[in-house]
């Protein structure tokens, strides 16, 4: 009988993996369309931005439930380890399924990296739109704006400041 209930939260573990690797996919997948909308389509960033928010939370609830999976392992091989991780309990499961998670445990490390790098990636480029936007927005807004120190060629007051306003909202 234990040794069902370790096969079955070894099990429940490898799924958690697979269900943790396709999230990744799919955030790598948005973080490359979310890429492209950024420089083409700005548009479709927020409907990107949330489906990445939600695929955030999936994954936040199968990291937990991973959790779950490595602790009700351990506690099935009546391990009492300092950390419970996957690497350290490998050595207690049969070579072809600890090759199989570790192998899921990898993917999932190098598809987590890859999406990090990307997201950087995104975020870098993102900025430096805004920053072109403000710019834009500053020499715009100069263009209206009357010199310090203008006359109105009807003689109306002198404009010790750039007057301000003028339908044009300006922000920093």
């Amino acid at each position: 009988m234990e040794n069902d209930k370790f096969t079955v939260c070894r099990l429940e573990l490898e799924q958690v993996l697979v269900q943790q690797f396709k999230i990744l996919q799919e955030m790598l997948e948005l973080s490359k369309r979310e890429r492209a909308c950024l420089l083409k389509d700005p548009d479709k960033i927020i409907q990107i931005v949330e489906d990445k928010e939600a695929l955030l939370d999936k994954m936040s609830l199968m990291e937990d439930k991973c959790r779950e999976s490595v602790q009700a392992l351990s506690l099935s091989l009546e391990l009492r380890l300092e950390t419970t991780s996957i690497q350290a309990l490998l050595p207690y499961i049969k070579p072809e399924h600890a090759k199989r998670i570790k192998n899921l445990s990898e993917g999932i490390s190098s598809l987590a990296s890859q999406a990090r790098e990307l997201n950087r990636a995104n975020q870098a480029l993102a900025l430096s739109k805004l920053e072109w936007l403000n710019a834009t927005q500053s020499f715009l807004i100069s263009i209206f704006q009357p010199e310090s120190g203008y006359r109105s060629p009807k003689g109306g007051p002198m404009h010790p400041e750039a007057a301000t306003g003028l339908g044009v909202e300006f922000r920093i």
